[in-house]
């Protein structure tokens, strides 16, 4: 305001040209005269900035409309805009009627939108969302490699976490040079031989666990689970928070173990015992009512076999050993399945002549066609068998 009443002033004192005026402060004519304006109507007061709302606004929805669609919706509160807006079209259609979006906005005003409260990042409502729920001690095992980290000596070092899903039991927690199948395997017997078998197993769809390229994303790991009993169970890719109760754990794990890590790999999993002895049977779980995990969980009624049952089909099927290469022995020919089966039987229903049906246990892997003599693999998430026989 200064600035412009010296402008002013400079300009009535006529002493130089509007123009080198309006040169000197950095201004165009343009603004120049129109503060001059200003200041002749209106005084100091006309230098003040304008407001640069609109004084009016044509294409407003009158308040004839705004009244008929709030009163629609008070007669109407399940109804949305697109609905509202037909409907009062065919009552008045001699009046204009905003789109759909305007509506949804007028109604939001007038108070008559009711918004949903989304759930939060924790809590009840962010944890029942993923598919680890469990109603029971063994009903459903949660497994996870944490992200990896280098210990003091350099050398890279992959915890496995394995935890019962109803009681957060952690069952094992063991540092990996890397994400291994006969390691991890060798982890989960370990558990089983202590605490029996679980009815499911959840984890993500990476390897070990998973291998997408293979039929349905079996692994190896996988199949030798579902040969014991168990039932694999998968997160949705992309989806950390379906085993968001296992990745809580990890942070917990990394707070107190991994602040600096171990000078080496022994020493770190000297660490992740303790943890474990400390989370299990002393640290206070508030989803457990502040009790221990260890005050929940008891050992399953199954025990670990020494050999798993072999695979039982219904009798009408034909029973083939995937060999070493992956082929399967098919009227007269071999016909690759994949070599992720090999050792394993896999069951043959002939649904047609020309083509059959190539099941592990319930799970449909996908169809032969004969005329071709090629093996169609299903584009099929792990989460729940398919046709179970």
């Amino acid at each position: 305001m200064s600035i412009r009443l010296e402008f002013v002033a400079e300009a009535f004192a006529q002493r130089r040209a509007v123009a080198q005026l309006c040169v000197q402060y950095g201004i165009s004519e343009k603004t120049g005269y129109k503060w001059l304006a200003r200041f002749r109507a209106q005084g100091p007061a006309g230098l003040s900035d304008a407001p640069h709302a609109p004084r009016s606004c044509p294409h407003q929805t009158p308040p004839e409309q705004r009244a008929l669609l709030c009163a629609a919706r008070r007669a109407h509160p399940t109804w949305g805009a697109r609905k509202l807006r037909a409907w009062l079209a065919g009552q008045h259609p001699t009046l204009p009627w905003p789109a759909a979006s305007t509506i949804t906005t007028l109604l939001d005003r007038a108070g008559l939108v009711r918004h949903r409260r989304r759930p939060g990042r924790g809590g009840a409502l962010a944890g029942a969302r993923g598919p680890c729920d469990a109603a029971a001690p063994n009903a459903l095992w949660t497994m996870d490699y944490k992200g990896h980290f280098r210990t003091g000596d350099g050398r890279w070092c992959y915890p496995l976490t394995i935890v019962d899903a109803a009681s957060r039991f952690l069952l094992a927690c063991v540092a990996h040079r890397a994400p291994d199948t006969h390691a991890a395997q060798a982890v989960l017997t370990a558990c089983f031989r202590v605490y029996g078998l679980p009815a499911a197993l959840l984890s993500d769809n990476g390897p070990p666990f998973g291998a997408p390229r293979a039929p349905r994303g079996f692994s190896r790991l996988t199949l030798w689970l579902r040969t014991l009993g168990i039932t694999p169970r998968f997160t949705v890719p992309g989806h950390p928070e379906h085993n968001g109760r296992h990745e809580r754990l990890h942070r917990t794990l990394k707070a107190e173990t991994l602040r600096p890590p171990a000078a080496s790999r022994r020493a770190q999993q000297a660490r992740f015992d303790a943890f474990r002895l400390l989370y299990n049977t002393h640290r206070p779980h508030e989803a457990l009512g502040q009790t221990s995990p260890a005050q929940h969980f008891v050992p399953s009624v199954r025990p670990y076999p020494d050999r798993p049952r072999p695979l039982a089909y219904p009798t009408h099927f034909l029973e083939r050993r995937v060999t070493a290469a992956g082929l399967v022995w098919i009227q007269q020919e071999d016909i690759y399945v994949s070599q992720t089966f090999a050792g394993y039987t896999l069951g043959l229903d002939p649904v047609s002549t020309t083509t059959w049906d190539v099941y592990f246990a319930e799970y449909l892997l996908g169809t032969v066609d004969l005329t071709t003599l090629r093996f169609r693999t299903l584009v099929q998430s792990l989460t729940s068998p398919i046709n179970p026989v």
